[in-house]
């Protein structure tokens, strides 16, 4: 299964893919937005994956979360994943990363996260799609509200990141806003 959108192409993450996860989340530019010195220093392998169900390796169980890599012309630039669907409330939790600096602003995860959306509408009984982003990340927002999130709330020092606490921004967006 691919899922194309205008500049990228989403391909599923395969288990025998999860050692090239864990190093893009770790060790790229982009990774320091989900993880910062301290958290890298000490998030192993096995750490990193108690967070990341084996289902999101399996394109068999959709409704469970699934793991994307982001492609641009062949090249693995960042990955894009939902977690398991709220079937009662019908709704879902996206996370997404841009590996390598140089591919930042240049739109490629706010057509994944367009693309990713478009699957989730279309094949879900979802109604609503969220993401969170924390305060220090100016170019996760911006991305974010390009594709159409709306802000629903402040959550005050919802993380610690770089030893200081650190405010969180909750977005969503609904099927009946999503163009």
């Amino acid at each position: 299964m691919e899922l194309k959108g205008e500049k990228i192409t989403l391909i599923p993450i395969e288990s025998e893919d999860k050692d090239q996860l864990y190093k893009l989340a770790t060790e790229s530019y982009g990774g320091t937005s989900w993880y910062d010195r301290a958290q890298r220093a000490k998030l192993t392998r096995e750490k990193f994956f108690r967070d990341w169900n084996d289902n999101y390796f399996d394109i068999n169980l959709p409704q469970k979360g699934q793991c994307f890599w982001i492609v641009l012309e062949k090249e693995r630039i960042g990955s894009i994943n939902y977690n398991a669907i709220d079937e009662r409330n019908k709704k879902v939790e996206l996370d997404i990363i841009i590996g390598a600096e140089e591919n930042l602003s240049k739109g490629y995860g706010s057509d994944a996260l367009r693309t990713l959306i478009k699957y989730l509408f279309d094949n879900f009984d979802i109604n609503k799609i969220w993401i969170t982003a924390r305060t220090n990340n100016p170019r996760a927002i911006k991305a974010y509200e390009k594709v159409g999130f709306k802000r629903e709330g402040l959550l005050r020092q919802e993380s610690f990141f770089d030893d200081q606490f650190v405010d969180c921004v909750r977005f969503a967006i609904l099927k009946a806003e999503f163009k």
